[in-house]
């Protein structure tokens, strides 16, 4: 066997960048409908977030590692002659957890006293529960009454919430990589 020769080691790089690529990874997080309007001095939002897990994601779920999902939440108002001016910024988080002994999924969301809990038997059902927006509400500052707002949402897997070991193998593989990307909805009143 020959040693890599200087210029060698960029097939080398190819390669494992094109299996990275390659390997199957079907699944993806999409923010697909959501409605925003004002409600007095908050923003309620209705909608659904699809919530698909890679195989390696939905195997360490089943193993009783709990996943959180960040949801994030950012209004803007929108200007004519200026970039939109970004007014608050919210995260919202949610956890999925499969308990073995029971055979049930348990979605969890909210914190302290507001803390919701769900028994799901089965993980489309947890998924579907876990992505529901049911008219989520965001306390806000007062408000100008124009018509001219829109809010921008992303949801995401939060690899920080894993347990420590997974961590490394979490940020190294593209089947951890969860992530829906920025969506734009419009405001209404």
């Amino acid at each position: 066997m020959r040693a890599l020769v200087s210029g060698d080691w960029r097939y080398v790089a190819a390669a494992v960048l094109a299996l990275g690529f390659t390997s199957e990874v079907t699944a993806e997080f999409k923010v697909t409908d959501v409605q925003p309007k004002f409600v007095e001095k908050s923003l309620v939002l209705a909608g659904n977030l699809d919530l698909g897990l890679s195989p390696k994601v939905e195997e360490a779920l089943g193993k009783g590692i709990p996943l959180d999902v960040v949801i994030e939440i950012q209004l803007y108002q929108q200007r004519r002659f200026f970039w939109d001016k970004k007014i608050i910024f919210w995260t919202v988080q949610r956890r999925i957890q499969y308990h073995a002994l029971s055979g049930q999924y348990l979605v969890s969301s909210g914190t302290g006293d507001a803390e919701i809990r769900e028994s799901l038997l089965t993980l489309s059902e947890a998924l579907k529960q876990l992505g529901t927006l049911n008219d989520l509400k965001l306390e806000l500052p007062e408000i100008p009454a124009d018509d001219g707002y829109s809010v921008d949402i992303r949801v995401s897997l939060d690899i920080e919430a894993l347990p420590t070991p997974l961590r490394p193998v979490a940020y190294t593989s593209f089947a951890w990589h969860l992530n829906s990307g920025w969506t734009s909805w419009k405001v209404v009143h």
